[in-house]
């Protein structure tokens, strides 16, 4: 209680402040976490305090006043926290008595003033706390609030005002003509919204003022206007596609405004893409919600909900517009919005429609309009006899297209053949790159609403164009191949290609298209994990990007996706069973790829090497237990000794995270380990990465591939020492936590190692086990296993792991280190309290040496100096630093300036330089098991998470923040007082 009478009396204060005359503020921050805590559950009895209505009021009352002697921040905060107040129903009472509301919209509605966005946002949060309840809603409509809110929604201001006033403004619309069933308000907030077009359409109801009809074209303060107007309709006609129920928002529309007709005429206004783009918008959402609310949610409706001829006719028609316009881009555009759309209407929407009495799939046709462009490029798809196979293929495409298009469909292809791929069409420049692009780019906006069947549809299409860009480039004639099977194609090719012999070449060639057709594959082909079973074109997928690759003039970029995609191809394509048949690649496409990797391994860009890496990784990891032939193939290409030397000595610190990462897939295979990778000094340069390297990325994979290493080959005995003080180096010495991750991850494969030598399984010790001490297989007892554990204890303990912990916990700063440790020492406590006896028998196997009493444990390990280089001098003392200086002078002798310096400048540091940290560096952590139970017990694990949590997250609560902004104002106030002198 106390506590919340603080917290009132902090609150009134600083309210009392907001009011001051001479107010002002350089912390803007504090006002939205003081609105934040306010609207929290926890803080909903310090809203119901009487003197946060009062000082509502006073605020408002002073706004009314004089708006200059508030300070901006203050109103916006005043509206804001009267929304909060006006969710509560019982508290809209109270503010009808005060008129708060009625003063609000009558401040806001005064034209003569320029209200902050932050104003406008709080003015439109109380608008909309208010039109929850019918009582607000009707005040609403006294004052005619849809005015304002229609003036936010259409004028040049922010982003959140316009949306929060669209919502706003939709509510009510919608309430007050399905709920309220209002239709006199509804007609009027539809006029107000339609007023910008029909003050500016022509009108055509007097013949004889027909031909003197003006129409100013491309105005451009007009066309801003009207724009606003159309998205504001957009908006509102894609709202009620997502109602679940009916509205009669649609009829009205339809009987009053006549809005097909109407947004039509805009048409006559401009030549504009970017306004005809909006006039379609318009156009489209209202055909959808007319057939959503008309027809398929109409009860009334006779006939059935497939018979969609005027809606398909609707459709069509708007897409022929763009054909005649010559507009491929805005044509590509309209069939990604209607297939937006569609998927609006969700499972309401009927799986087939009926146009002109002809079954069709709707997502089909804008799935065709799509790839139009790039099918239209597929010139060189078609092969001589001599590929038969591949013309199967492709003619059972174009089938496949043409039994998913209807009549309607094909006169739009034929529509644009016939303007976009004449030669005169061509010469105009109708299709281009940008357009190819556009059509991927807009596919893949689709991702998240495409079928499977559509995705693979397109995936197919992106497949021949990448075979076209490869045909077109291959040299050689008909009877000639090339190492990948690709002919160009000879004098008999098609009638198409030779009535049309130029344009599309070009656009297929370009880079920025072959970037984006291999950027689409790869995106589809992941999400919808798309392999050669649902795609036969797949199958040629790496023949094609051998080709591509081979091409020493590609762009980069273009490099760096075709080694993405042949990764994804060789992780979808190459059949598991395959294995079973092969033990080699002879003949296979994939001989080739050695070369390329090797050679992409030394190019000149870093994200090619990089990804050249990430390619070597997979097939490393498959060629472990899927694809072994691959083994073999990595040996015969030399790759591991070059991804070593990368991870050694390239100079970008992202290809040598990526080199190590591949090696850690490697060391784990007895074959490459065997014959090659066995006879480099891997352990020892690891060891130096992790002690010398300044990049956190390669030390923490470092970390991993040296923890594979130990987990599947044998480190040399006298690697031990070294290799346990650098691991404890890298907990508590290496500033980065994922390091800091990776070395407590192999901590814990050492516990697991060291359990499973003493016959524990899968987390538990059996009852019978084979004792690889005695050589034979015995009985294990709850002492025999309590001894197991005290072994394991003593090793660890031995080599520093529970002083590490405990520093780790008292200083560490990550919270996924923390949790990390937490986890792992409550599993350690059950496995203590389990068996008794742990203690006092690794006490008795591994005591601690009598040089390092357990009492003077130190919590603050210095880091591992460097000895001085034998045979050097010590450092130049800066006092003769003068003398020194003079002699150089005097003597002029370079000689002598390199033996003065030497030792500070470091120049032979390289030879001498310390490799790795202190061989006994764990000893300083040596902690008695008993001792560091003891220290835990001071240490309360819960809680330490939860403060780093609130830490990290910066949460405070209300009391804390009130002093907070308390301590800020007292600072701003001295600021202010100090610059008047």
């Amino acid at each position: 209680m106390q506590k919340q009478e603080e917290v009132l009396s902090r609150l009134r204060q600083i309210l009392d402040i907001f009011l001051r005359d001479n107010f002002s503020t350089t912390n803007n921050v504090y006002f939205e976490k003081l609105l934040t805590h306010l609207k929290a559950k926890e803080n909903a009895n310090v809203m119901q305090a009487p003197f946060i209505v009062d000082w509502v009021d006073r605020c408002m009352t002073m706004v009314t006043e004089d708006f200059n002697k508030i300070h901006p921040k203050v109103i916006s905060f005043m509206l804001n926290l009267t929304s909060y107040l006006a969710s509560n129903e019982w508290m809209i009472v109270r503010l009808r008595e005060l008129d708060i509301v009625g003063r609000t919209i009558k401040f806001l509605q005064t034209d003569d003033r320029q209200f902050s966005p932050s104003i406008k946002l709080g003015g439109i949060r109380l608008m909309k706390a208010v039109a929850r309840f019918s009582m607000g809603l009707a005040f609403m409509r006294i004052h005619r609030t849809w005015t304002l809110l229609i003036q936010y929604s259409n004028n040049d201001h922010t982003l959140y005002v316009v949306r929060e006033a669209r919502q706003v403004l939709y509510e009510m619309l919608y309430k007050s003509c399905d709920k309220l069933h209002d239709k006199a308000v509804t007609l009027e907030i539809l006029a107000e919204i339609m007023k910008p077009i029909h003050d500016n359409l022509y009108k055509t109801t007097d013949p004889e003022l027909q031909e003197r009809i003006y129409i100013n074209v491309d105005d451009n303060e007009l066309l801003h206007k009207i724009s606003a107007t159309l998205d504001l309709l957009s908006y509102i006609l894609q709202q009620t596609l997502v109602h679940e129920e009916r509205t009669m928002l649609i009829s009205l529309m339809k009987e009053y405004h006549d809005m097909e007709i109407t947004i039509w005429k805009l048409i006559d206004m401009t030549h504009n893409p970017y306004f005809v783009e909006k006039i379609f918008t318009a156009l489209s959402s209202y055909y959808f919600a007319l057939l959503l609310h008309e027809k398929l949610l109409n009860p009334d409706v006779t006939e059935p909900p497939e018979e969609c001829t005027e809606f398909g006719l609707s459709f069509f028609n708007l897409m022929k517009f763009f054909i005649t316009r010559s507009d491929g881009v805005g044509f590509v555009k309209m069939a990604e919005l209607n297939h937006i759309l569609w998927k609006k209407l969700g499972a309401r929407a009927p799986k087939e429609i009926i146009i002109q009495r002809e079954r069709v799939t709707f997502e089909n046709q804008l799935i065709c309009f799509h790839m139009l462009p790039l099918l239209f490029s597929m010139k060189n798809a078609q092969r001589e006899s001599d590929e038969a196979t591949r013309t199967e293929l492709f003619d059972a495409y174009v089938l496949k297209l043409m039994e998913m298009s209807c009549e309607q469909t094909f006169r739009m292809c034929y529509s644009m053949r016939d303007a976009f791929f004449t030669p005169e069409g061509v010469a105009g420049g109708l299709f281009t790159p940008e357009l190819a692009n556009k059509c991927i780019h807009s596919i893949l906006a689709l991702e998240h609403v495409l079928d499977r069947e559509q995705a693979i549809t397109v995936c197919q299409a992106l497949l021949y164009v990448l075979r076209e860009v490869v045909a077109m480039s291959a040299p050689g004639s008909s009877d000639q191949e090339d190492c990948h099977s690709v002919s160009s194609v000879g004098s008999s090719a098609s009638t198409y290609r030779d009535l049309y012999p130029r344009g599309t070449e070009l656009v297929v060639n370009d880079p920025k298209v072959l970037h984006s057709v291999m950027v689409g594959l790869r995106t589809l082909i992941e999400r919808f994990k798309i392999t050669w079973k649902e795609s036969v074109e797949t199958i040629g997928l790496v023949n094609c990007l051998a080709f591509v690759l081979e091409n020493t003039n590609m762009d980069a970029r273009c490099n760096v996706q075709a080694l993405k995609l042949v990764q994804l191809a060789v992780e979808h394509f190459l059949s598991p069973n395959m294995a079973l048949l092969v033990d080699n690649l002879q003949g296979s496409a994939l001989v080739c790829l050695g070369p390329i990797i090797v050679k992409r391994m030394h190019d000149t860009t870093w994200e090619v090497r990089d990804t050249t890496l990430e390619l070597t990784t997979s097939i490393a990891s498959i060629s472990r237990l899927k694809f072994p032939a691959f083994q073999q193939f990595l040996i015969d290409s030399k790759i591991p000794p070059i991804v070593y030397e990368m991870a050694k000595n390239d100079s970008e610190s992202y290809v040598r995270a990526s080199a190590f990462k591949c090696l850690s897939q490697m060391v784990s295979i007895n074959l490459i380990w065997e014959n090659g990778l066995s006879q480099l000094d891997l352990v020892d340069h690891l060891l130096f990465v992790l002690y010398r390297d300044n990049d956190d990325l390669v030390r923490a994979e470092a970390v991993i591939t040296l923890m594979k290493i130990y987990e599947h080959r044998k480190i040399h005995q006298k690697y031990k020492n070294t290799l346990f003080s650098t691991l404890n180096y890298c907990v508590v010495g290496d500033h980065h936590s994922e390091v800091k991750m990776n070395a407590l991850m192999f901590w814990r494969r050492e516990f697991f190692r060291q359990f499973s030598n003493q016959g524990m399984i899968d987390g538990v010790f059996p009852t019978v086990t084979f004792s690889k001490e005695q050589k034979k297989i015995v009985t294990l007892t709850e002492k025999e296993i309590q001894t197991s554990f005290a072994k394991v204890f003593g090793e660890v303990q031995q080599y520093g792991y529970f002083g590490i912990i405990i520093k780790c916990l008292r200083e560490e700063v990550s919270t996924e280190v923390l949790e990390v440790l937490v986890r792992g020492l409550k599993i350690m406590n059950e496995k203590f309290e389990r068996y008794k006896g742990i203690m006092e028998e690794v006490e008795l196997r591994s005591p601690l040496p009598s040089d390092e009493p357990s009492s003077s444990f130190n919590f603050k390990p210095q880091e591992p100096t460097e000895p001085q280089p034998s045979g050097r001098s010590s450092p130049v003392n800066p006092n003769k630093a003068d003398e020194i200086i003079e002699g150089i002078l005097n003597s002029q002798d370079a000689q002598l300036l390199e033996t003065a310096f030497q030792t500070q400048m470091q120049i032979n540091e390289q030879g001498d330089e310390k490799r790795h940290v202190d061989e006994f560096y764990y000893k300083q952590f040596a902690m008695p098991l008993r001792q560091f139970f003891v220290e835990l017990k001071t240490i309360d694990l819960d809680k330490l998470i939860k403060q780093q949590e609130e830490w990290i997250d910066c949460t405070e609560n209300l009391t804390s923040l009130l002093d907070d902004i308390l301590c800020a104002i007292k600072r701003d106030d001295e600021n202010m007082v100090s610059d008047c002198y």
